[in-house]
């Protein structure tokens, strides 16, 4: 039932004789009902010396990870069409033939594929929704709220002819094997937000570690700040992309405009770009957090509140900065906590009627708006329904702000 030279001989496993041997190996292992141990192995396969000790020498835990990874991305591909897949369970060397449950849906896109083509085609269906609703609506009460054209903010951060992405922070899914279930799964670790987490874990727990999945979880919030934000898309006639923080590196900054949506553990290679902003944010555990900035001489630490057990009243945490890049991209930055604050603070810039209350608030305060500046801001409300909020900390950013403090780090275009 299982072609195993189909599999060795395609794209994921050809030239890549090591890992053949060692998936040959074991399936003859298995064929023969031995359950081979990570010591015969390292001695059959690795031509390991009778002396080897697998607590100091990771050697076959590391590459019978990679060998899983092979087969999951060989029935992703190759193998999508197989009616049996191999599977090796994590924690044991013994190889099981399992039916291949992969949808046929599946079969044709990749997972993130998949994630960002359902996105764009919510993204479409709004902005059609946005043009043809003000010749059915009957009222001008029934139209979309967007900015207008001439918004400061937007203008300024539509001025240039980069491509415009939308980054979603989104959670990190793993891919388990399940002892007393007997079954594989996939679950969340909201400890395990980066790759270095996720190493660490792996050298901590090396007999039970996870696999990470293609597919991140995209935040709940998302959909709500999807909705706000495409009508100025519409108004700027402008298109964007979308990706997750879990697919991108620094050098994604370069010659693109972004807008980061999500959580503050969640922003990963994009932390750089607040690193070096006068605040400073801990994440804690269940959207926890404090943010600390400067008042005077002093610092002022603020801290997230959650009423779970008696109204689930919410007191949430979040920033709005909106900054330059080396070759001159603008990129905004929507971060909080929780999801009463990102779904609070995009509501805020995609408004016009809300837009103009918050610039009044910094007009009030300040004096101007520059073109680029953070803020902390606090919002207060139910779960999920917050309706108030309050600009806690305000600072403009100049426009050569990283070259002054960080340009070693963030990646420049010469």
């Amino acid at each position: 039932m299982i072609n195993l030279k189909k599999i060795l001989s395609s794209d994921v496993f050809a030239e890549k004789l090591l890992y053949q041997n060692l998936l040959k190996y074991l399936v003859n292992c298995s064929l023969k009902e031995i359950t081979p141990k990570e010591v015969t192995i390292a001695q059959d396969v690795f031509h390991k010396s009778a002396d080897f000790n697998a607590s100091e020498d990771s050697t076959v835990r590391v590459h019978m990870h990679n060998l899983r990874n092979k087969l999951d991305e060989y029935y992703r591909t190759d193998g999508s069409s197989d009616e049996f897949r191999l599977l090796i369970p994590k924690g044991h060397y013994q190889v099981r033939l399992v039916k291949n449950e992969i949808l046929s849906s599946r079969r044709k896109h990749q997972p993130k594929d998949l994630a960002i083509f359902v996105l764009g085609i919510a993204f479409i269906l709004l902005l059609l929704y946005t043009v043809i609703k003000p010749w059915i609506a009957e009222s001008k009460h029934s139209q979309i709220e967007a900015v207008s054209a001439n918004n400061r903010f937007w203008r300024h951060f539509f001025s240039n002819e980069y491509p415009i992405f939308i980054v979603l922070g989104d959670f990190l899914v793993f891919h388990e094997y399940h002892d007393k279930l007997d079954r594989p799964r996939r679950i969340q670790d909201y400890e395990i937000n980066t790759p270095a987490q996720f190493d660490t874990f792996l050298q901590n727990y090396p007999e039970n570690s996870p696999e990470i999945w293609d597919l991140g979880e995209v935040p709940h919030n998302a959909i709500y700040n999807i909705l706000d934000i495409a009508p100025v898309f519409y108004s700027f006639c402008r298109k964007p992309d979308i990706r997750f923080t879990s697919n991108i590196d620094i050098d994604f900054i370069k010659k693109r405009n972004i807008i980061y949506i999500g959580e503050f553990k969640n922003l990963r290679a994009l932390t750089d770009l607040v690193t070096t902003l006068p605040i400073s944010f801990k994440t804690l555990p269940w959207w926890h957090g404090t943010i600390t900035f400067p008042k005077g001489d002093s610092l002022i630490s603020l801290g997230t509140s959650r009423d779970w057990e008696v109204s689930r009243y919410v007191i949430d945490l979040g920033i709005i900065a909106k900054l330059p890049g080396h070759n001159y991209e603008n990129y905004i930055i929507c971060a909080g906590f929780g999801y009463n604050a990102q779904i609070k603070i995009v509501d805020l810039i995609t408004h016009e009627s809300s837009l103009q209350l918050l610039e009044e608030q910094i007009k009030s305060e300040h004096g101007i708006i520059p073109d680029y500046f953070t803020l902390v801001v606090e919002v207060k409300g139910f779960d999920r329904a917050s309706t108030t909020f309050e600009i806690k900390f305000f600072t403009a950013v100049d426009r050569d702000h990283y070259l002054k403090s960080y340009s070693s780090s963030l990646p420049i275009n010469e």
